[in-house]
């Protein structure tokens, strides 16, 4: 059994899906009989201790104000609170070792009370931390912090990253030996195809939260250019802030509105019903990590249209799975899905590929190989 102390401001339910991964560490590590302790923002109506057998989670109070958003200022102020809080908290609790989420703040905290106390620590990578990783709009942060990074690569145990990608950056960027690809994992149990529920109209689905990075204007610039040929489908897109105003202006502009649905937030079951029902999945990301959103499509048996970013060469078997447009190509991408639109009922579930996908992305041999990384320390 480890004391593991896990850092992240974000923490259900504050967060995107960073904190989705913070949430099963603590879970399972529990359930491995370490003692967890996880370190994360307070948020109205939310208990500042919670204890839950082995897992205890204490909310520290901050400046942040949003649910599902937050800056660099709130994320710092977190930091400076943490630190506050460990400087007193650690002279009564020990902890084996700690594990840091994001450059700001998880990283600071973990490097702080591993010069302070002499705890160890694991930092997670989640792409934009890592050095040139997404340049064209990270390069101005990684010229400023590269010092900052080094130092703590340098004094980390291990450095966890998502995909083969992920590592050859980090390679290039730090000691090759720190760096183990630990990638994302969600519930393949909960995840499932059901051909019942498919829809008899042709159902796209878009699912990420809208920001640049996404780039989901080709997105709908594809539904423009689709609607012209056909009025035959419809897309559902889940998420919100901060496009979701001009991406509207945009669709009562080309009058796409009969064929587009927006959704805020909605639970994980409706998630899964709107994967079981759906055909495609469209990803039109400059550049992604590894998306927890495309793993449970897939395990949900959905098509993904996708750009070539830089996790989909350790998942993807083009054509069967998968196909692929480049960024910003939405011509490409409208004649894909037009093509779908005559063709979604040849889409078939393969069995043998969704359980080869669970065995290589399964949630328990992804916590076992992080536990005995653990263990080692």
């Amino acid at each position: 059994m480890k004391k593991i102390l896990i850092l992240n401001y974000e923490f259900p339910p504050l967060g995107w899906w960073a904190w989705v991964v913070s949430q099963k560490y603590a879970f399972w590590l529990a359930k491995l009989w370490n003692k967890v302790t996880v370190l994360t923002t307070w948020f109205a109506w939310e208990k500042e201790i919670e204890e839950i057998l082995n897992l205890k989670i204490i909310r520290i109070k901050s400046k942040r104000k949003k649910a599902f958003q937050s800056n660099p200022i709130e994320m710092l102020s977190w930091a400076f609170k943490s630190i506050l809080f460990l400087k007193k908290y650690l002279k009564n609790n020990d902890f084996d070792i700690s594990i840091g989420f994001f450059s700001i703040p998880g990283w600071i905290v973990a490097r702080y009370i591993n010069k302070k106390f002499k705890i160890p620590y694991i930092i997670s990578t989640h792409g934009h931390d890592i050095p040139w990783f997404y340049p064209e709009i990270m390069k101005k942060f990684h010229i400023l912090t590269n010092w900052y990074t080094k130092i703590i690569w340098k004094n980390a145990t291990k450095i966890l990253v998502l995909t083969s990608d992920m590592k050859k950056l980090a390679d290039n960027f730090w000691n090759k030996q720190k760096n183990v690809i630990i990638p994302n994992g969600c519930d393949s149990d909960f995840f499932y195809p059901d051909q019942k529920k498919k829809s008899d109209k042709f159902n796209i689905i878009f699912i990420w939260r809208l920001v640049d990075q996404k780039d989901p204007f080709t997105m709908l610039e594809s539904i423009k250019k689709l609607k012209s040929k056909t009025n035959d489908f419809m897309l559902t897109i889940i998420w919100d802030w901060p496009l979701r105003n001009s991406m509207n202006l945009y669709i009562e502009k080309n009058n796409l509105k009969e064929n587009i649905v927006f959704t805020w937030w909605i639970t994980k079951e409706n998630i899964r019903e709107y994967y079981q029902k759906s055909h495609i999945q469209i990803c039109s990301s400059k550049v992604e990590a590894m998306s927890i959103a495309i793993l449970e499509s897939l395990y949900s048996s959905l098509y993904i249209i996708s750009t070539p970013i830089s996790w989909n060469n350790d998942m993807i078997i083009d054509w069967i799975n998968w196909e692929f447009f480049d960024i910003w190509d939405y011509n490409t991408l409208a004649n894909k899905l037009f093509y779908w639109s005559k063709n979604f009922k040849n889409l078939k579930t393969n069995e043998e590929l969704i359980k080869e996908q669970k065995t290589k992305y399964n949630r328990d041999n992804i916590i076992y190989t992080l536990n005995n990384l653990i263990k080692d320390v």
